[in-house]
């Protein structure tokens, strides 16, 4: 038993004996310092060096540089069995552009930080602090009783927030000078409810003069032009035992913010008010962290504890009528509602330097919770509104009429997942998504709709091509990874089933009634026939094909026909086709076409036919067949007034031989001396 005891003190003796090489002795500071230097390199934003590492069983001194503009020096006593420390921490910054490097900002100067520690950790600690940082003249002195604040002073002078900001990395957008009278005491008493709670008296008094925001980084970073602003800012805080009172106001030449009220200091219990008027919001963009601008105000009150507080207020945002609550558990959001009135699109648009697109009102109501489950919502909002022309060219290079439009959605989540619908009318569509499945978790969103167009003519802008009368579709959409849609319409006589997948566009078409095509796009209706055919095209690379057949084809009186019954003495208007063959490649607005048709003693074929759509033109060279004679046709122009041009010149040629040969076999029938002539030649040659 004795040997197994000397064994375990062995044992422990060695493992302090362990701990204090490794900790606390030369041999284990040298293996310490690289790995805090490592994590130097890692976290700091300065290049730093860990010049000097001591740590003792009762003394230490660290220093850290950045030679030779900064030096951090700790050093100082300590107790580790009565935590009792005497400690020193100096900052000399010798040339503070280092700090202005961090964020691109040139900063001149120089300051110093003296501040010490001395006490006993859970008995009484004094904290004192005297610096020049950011040309202040700054003085600390804290007293902490087990850890508990029972005094706090604090006077600072014309501390420059510019270069605080840049000293903590944070780009230097507000100037200004700071000045802080605090003078607090601090002890703990009993409670109404017999607990231990913390109480004050004492008063703080923050002032910020010469306030301004800097147009320059501003500009330099946002890409946006701020108006001159210029502000002072006060804070005052009384503390009365459990509780303070303050005053806050931001006064500036663009408006101003103010807010008051009574907190208790153990649970937080507050009931404030708080209200903003700014007539331009601009030189809030890096605070907000967007472009902004544009006047805001709004009004509110700020009443709860902790664990449950609520924030409510009304707003005019966007000339809108608008209210507000918000609920916070544990300073977390747990409800939001809002009731939004009237707001002004085009408002809202400049506000957030988009293009005015469109001009409007929109309505909406709902609420947002679980914002920390998935979020789960109920909203309703119309909107009526009319699209603006200059904009939409300018951004799009479309040129859209400007065309009133309204819209009415309802949207019910849970947790990420739920249902919404959507009606969209216009003069120009009416599109409607009845049943929206939303998966917010997963960004997927499903839904079927439908579509209606009373009048193709007005999508010209989008077409390039001018289309009559009306057309209906419906089909289903799928967003997640990628834009998955079908498509199905049979305003066109027979069916056209399409597809979309990412860049993709695939179409069956069957059946479809090459007249009402004709009709829509405004050709002339020059062949009626039954289309069967696929269609594959990848909106990305804008090119793709086209491989159709026409059955129960027939031609419609034309220039064609005219002709050939003219000069031809053939009426084709009488002819039946079957498995006549079209292919095109398409390339943009561009048809490289091929036609194959045959009926009987007719024959059309043709390679290469170009059709612009853009220019509504058509270059086509086609050879004809009729009883074993060659026709070409040209067509070129405009495709609603083609000019076709009809080479008969073979066609005559032969039709004139045949004559003359049917006259000389008449003449020779009539006159018996040539026919003995005729034959004694023929004689000669066998």
């Amino acid at each position: 038993m004795k040997k197994l005891l000397l064994w375990i003190l062995g044992i422990l003796l060695g493992l302090l004996l362990l701990i204090y090489i490794l900790v606390f002795s030369p041999i284990g500071n040298a293996i310490f310092k690289p790995i805090i230097q490592s994590q130097i390199d890692k976290y700091s934003p300065l290049p730093l060096k860990l010049e000097t590492f001591s740590l003792g069983l009762t003394s230490t001194e660290i220093i850290i540089k950045n030679d030779p503009k900064l030096i951090i020096t700790l050093k100082g006593d300590y107790n580790l069995f009565t935590l009792f420390i005497d400690l020193g921490l100096n900052v000399d910054a010798n040339d503070i552009s280092l700090f202005g490097d961090m964020v691109g900002v040139p900063l001149a100067g120089a300051f110093e930080v003296d501040s010490s520690a001395k006490g006993k950790v859970f008995e009484t600690l004094e904290i004192k602090a005297k610096s020049d940082i950011a040309e202040s003249n700054t003085t600390l002195d804290i007293t902490l009783d087990n850890l508990t604040p029972t005094k706090i002073f604090a006077d600072i002078r014309a501390l420059q927030i510019d270069e605080v900001l840049a000293m903590i990395g944070q780009k230097p957008y507000i100037n200004g000078s700071l000045d802080l009278d605090a003078d607090i005491l601090g002890k703990v008493a009993k409670n109404e409810q017999n607990e231990d709670a913390l109480e004050f008296d004492g008063k703080a008094l923050l002032k910020i003069t010469n306030g301004s925001f800097s147009q320059k980084l501003i500009a330099q970073d946002f890409d946006i032009s701020v108006p001159k602003t210029d502000f002072t800012t006060t804070l005052d805080a009384i503390f009365n035992m459990d509780k303070v009172t303050h005053k806050f106001a931001f006064n500036s030449n663009i408006g101003s913010i103010t807010s008051s009220g009574a907190t208790t200091i153990a649970n937080l219990a507050t009931k404030s008010t708080y209200g903003i008027n700014l007539t331009d919001i601009s030189a809030f963009t890096p605070i907000i962290g967007m472009k902004v601008r544009g006047a805001f105000a709004t009004n509110g009150n700020i009443i709860g504890d902790m664990n449950d507080l609520k924030i409510s207020g009304k707003t005019n945002l966007a000339d809108s009528a608008t209210t507000y609550t918000a609920s916070l558990k544990s300073f977390a959001p747990e409800k939001i509602t809002f009731d939004l009135q009237n707001l002004k699109i085009e408002e809202l648009l400049y506000m957030l330097y988009q293009p005015i697109y469109i001009t409007g009102r929109e309505n909406a109501k709902g609420e947002i919770w679980d914002l920390d489950k998935g979020i789960s919502a109920s909203v309703i909002s119309t909107l009526k509104g009319t699209t603006q022309n200059a904009a939409i060219k300018k951004e799009f290079d479309l040129d859209m009429p400007n065309t009133p439009f309204s819209y009415a959605s309802e949207a019910n989540i849970k947790r990420g997942v739920g249902e919404a619908k959507f009606v969209f009318d216009s003069g120009i569509a009416q599109v409607n998504l009845p049943k929206i499945e939303i998966d917010i978790n997963k960004i997927d969103i499903k839904t079927p709709y439908t579509a209606k167009i009373p009048n193709l003519k007005k999508l010209k802008f989008l077409t390039g091509i001018e289309l009559a009368g009306a057309f209906e579709a419906n089909g289903s959409a799928h967003i997640a990874e990628s834009i998955q849609a079908d498509f199905h319409t049979t305003s066109l006589g027979g069916s056209v089933d399409a597809l979309l997948k990412g860049d993709d566009f695939t179409a069956q078409i069957k059946e479809l009634d090459l007249v009402s095509l004709l009709k829509m796009a405004q050709y002339p209706q020059v062949f009626s026939a039954k289309v069967n055919g696929d269609l594959a095209y990848n909106i990305a690379k804008e090119s793709g094909n086209l491989k159709a057949k026409l059955s129960s084809g027939r031609f419609l009186q034309n220039k064609l026909t005219d002709a050939l019954k003219q000069y031809a003495k053939f009426d084709a208007t009488g002819l039946i086709f079957n498995d006549i063959a079209l292919n095109s490649d398409i390339k943009g607005m561009t048809l490289n076409s091929s036609l194959d048709m045959k009926s009987g003693d007719f024959a059309m074929n043709g390679e290469n036919i170009k059709t612009d759509l853009e220019k509504s033109t058509i270059n086509a060279k086609l050879k004809t067949a009729i009883k074993g004679d060659s026709v070409d046709v040209n067509i070129n122009g405009a495709i609603n007034s083609p000019k076709v041009d009809i080479d008969f010149s073979k066609l005559v040629q032969k039709k004139a031989e045949q004559a003359v040969q049917k006259e000389i076999e008449k003449q020779i029938d009539k006159n018996p001396e040539v026919q003995k002539a005729v034959g004694a030649l023929k004689g000669l040659f066998k």
